[in-house]
């Protein structure tokens, strides 16, 4: 990774490259999206808005130009640029002028909320969009033998009563992702150590601890006693939780003997039993705000 930055940093042209490369292959792996999008983080963190603005529009104009070629229609570029160059362009500029990791973070859920809003402006009821979207795999299910008929139409209709905060959560951990992995670049090239101190360190403020327990107690509760925009609300909440839980579980196992290994376990355990530890990591990192469990553990 440290090699890829090096290239990105040779000039605009590398970062272009770079940036439009891995943004088209993220159609088929879309994961390859944070790193594309990283990239700008990186030029626009060292060098200012406008390197990064600059390698911004060049790659729209590039992925443009090959989904034309490709797809006949290169409107889509502008997705990227709408929903990663851009923000990561202004989290880059905030980060570069306050030096907040934590902030700049809290700042990106901004982004999630405007995902929701954007539904609501765009579909107008998002439930009845998303539940028409699903449809199909309701059939899906029918002909798989997994459900019958009402049974598929009640798991798709549950499914489409969070799909609005499940996407605004996914691009603000999308942007999250990659503005981490810009400022591990950053560190690595010109700062070695830094980021990680940085990110052990991370810390989100007591509001967020304030509405963090009432907005659980929400996602808890069924979804048909609870207003969605309070689900959608709650979603980013719990994901920004879920950065300080991992935050939590870097610090405090920084610097031990076995350390390395007990964070092995934990990756293994966030990808075997996603639904259940992401939601033990968010709240331990509720409960970081109030307890400090890294000063804790450095004491001890």
């Amino acid at each position: 990774m440290k090699g890829l930055a090096s290239f990105v940093m040779r000039g605009s042209s590398q970062a272009v490259m770079v940036t439009t490369v891995l943004a088209m292959l993220s159609l088929i792996l879309p994961l390859l999206g944070i790193v594309s999008a990283a990239v700008v983080g990186l030029v626009t963190l060292r060098q200012g808005a406008g390197a990064g603005l600059k390698i911004s529009l060049f790659a729209t104009i590039a992925c443009g130009v090959m989904m034309g070629v490709a797809f006949g229609n290169p409107l889509p570029a502008l997705g990227f640029l709408l929903l990663q160059w851009l923000p990561l362009c202004l989290l880059g500029v905030m980060l570069r002028s306050n030096r907040s990791l934590s902030l700049t973070t809290q700042t990106a859920l901004a982004f999630g909320v405007l995902a929701i809003v954007a539904q609501y402006l765009m579909f107008g009821d998002p439930v009845a969009q998303w539940k028409e979207q699903l449809q199909p795999l309701a059939e899906q299910f029918e002909q798989a033998g997994l459900f019958d008929s009402t049974q598929s139409g009640d798991v798709v209709e549950r499914m489409a009563g969070w799909m609005a905060g499940v996407i605004a959560a996914g691009i603000f951990l999308q942007l999250a992702f990659s503005l981490f992995l810009a400022r591990w670049w950053q560190a690595l090239l010109f700062n070695p150590g830094g980021f990680r101190e940085e990110f052990h360190s991370f810390r989100l403020q007591k509001a967020f601890a304030v509405l963090g327990i009432p907005v659980l107690v929400v996602l808890l509760v069924p979804a048909e006693q609870t207003p969605e925009l309070a689900r959608y609300l709650g979603l980013l909440l719990m994901a920004i939780l879920f950065l300080q839980g991992l935050a939590v579980a870097h610090g405090s196992l920084a610097g031990r003997s076995s350390g390395q290994l007990w964070l092995v376990g934990l990756y293994f355990l966030l990808i075997v039993l996603m639904p259940q530890f992401v939601m033990v990591l968010t709240t331990i990192g509720l409960m970081d705000i109030w307890v400090d469990f890294r000063v804790r553990f450095a004491k001890k």
